[in-house]
């Protein structure tokens, strides 16, 4: 969401800039269009000679020199106005510019703080992935770990039950041998079939 936020930004920015670029062109025919009209309009415009004071009227003839420093004095009039235009056309550039400069900073600041706050959850996404990774695999070490305390405790359990029972076998089988042998020899006849008495070897004593 935030990505399709920030590209959208980047698409205002760039519309922003087409359209600031129209409006500077259009800004400078309009400005030239003005110029030449105003031009046009002074071309039939009188020559700013002066009147004597005994003028009563009529035609008047002015000298060569008098027309041409007429005509210097009308140069520089138009010159100064054109400037004076031109730099009241440059002025209003100026100051239309610094208003898209102004927007496009903007624009460019709310995209960047846009594209930090997708940085930011992806990083902590990403963290957090690895630390839950880190937990799983240390919760699966203790469970494995604790598989092999049970086994090794079930197996040595074994092997202690195992070993009492035969301990047990071989301590009962010694002492049933013995008694048996025992009491073989503690019986042995004393009286043959014909009833004579039997004298026991030395040995049998």
């Amino acid at each position: 969401r935030d990505q399709r936020k920030v590209s959208k930004l980047n698409q205002t920015i760039h519309r922003l800039s087409i359209r600031l670029t129209l409006a500077e062109h259009e800004n400078t025919r309009l400005k030239e269009a003005l110029i030449n009209k105003r031009l046009r309009r002074k071309q039939g415009k009188a020559l700013p000679l002066e009147q004597g004071k005994d003028y009563q009227g009529g035609a008047v003839f002015w000298s060569p020199r008098k027309v041409k420093e007429a005509r210097d004095c009308q140069q520089q009039q138009e010159l100064e106005e054109k400037q004076q235009q031109l730099q009241k056309a440059d002025r209003a550039c100026v100051q239309e510019d610094q208003k898209q400069a102004k927007l496009q900073e903007v624009q460019r600041r709310r995209a960047a703080r846009a594209a930090a706050r997708v940085v930011h959850k992806k990083e902590k996404a990403r963290k957090a992935a690895k630390q839950a990774s880190r937990a799983a695999a240390c919760r699966t070490q203790q469970l494995q770990q604790a598989l092999k305390t049970a086994q090794r405790g079930k197996r040595r359990s074994l092997k202690t039950v195992a070993k009492a029972g035969s301990k047990k076998r071989a301590v009962a089988q010694p002492q049933d041998g013995g008694d048996a042998l025992g009491a073989a020899a503690a019986l042995p006849p004393s009286q043959s079939r014909h009833g004579q008495a039997i004298k026991l070897p030395a040995k049998y004593r």
